[in-house]
């Protein structure tokens, strides 16, 4: 089975090939946001690939709609579309960097 190692976590996870990657991920306790419920629709569950690329499929539609819109690069992601490929995939995820909600932030004095 495939492992999809978290830079930001120094971890590794077995995911099944063709399963998308933050449900993989969210599936073994590893949540890294969306706010859209995983549908495409907001970005917040980019991923920056670093390594195993080659694996991957190109995008689909709703996430090349949503990549283009953001200007992302080739080497980001979205979680919610993008399937795990057949080969190990290392990734660095900005939003485990962020926290969970704005919320949680001081407000300016």
């Amino acid at each position: 089975m495939p492992k999809l190692k978290i830079v930001e976590l120094n971890k590794e996870l077995d995911i099944e090939q063709g399963i998308p990657i933050l449900m993989g991920a969210s599936l073994q306790g590893v949540n890294f946001g969306f706010i859209c419920g995983g549908n495409a629709a907001c970005g917040t569950c980019t991923i920056v690939v670093k390594e195993g690329a080659d694996s991957l499929k190109p995008r689909n539609a709703k996430e090349s709609f949503l990549a283009k819109a953001m200007m992302l690069g080739d080497d980001q992601r979205l979680g919610c579309q993008t399937e795990m490929g057949s080969g190990d995939l290392t990734v660095s995820i900005p939003a485990l960097g962020r926290p969970a909600s704005p919320f949680s932030l001081p407000f300016p004095r």
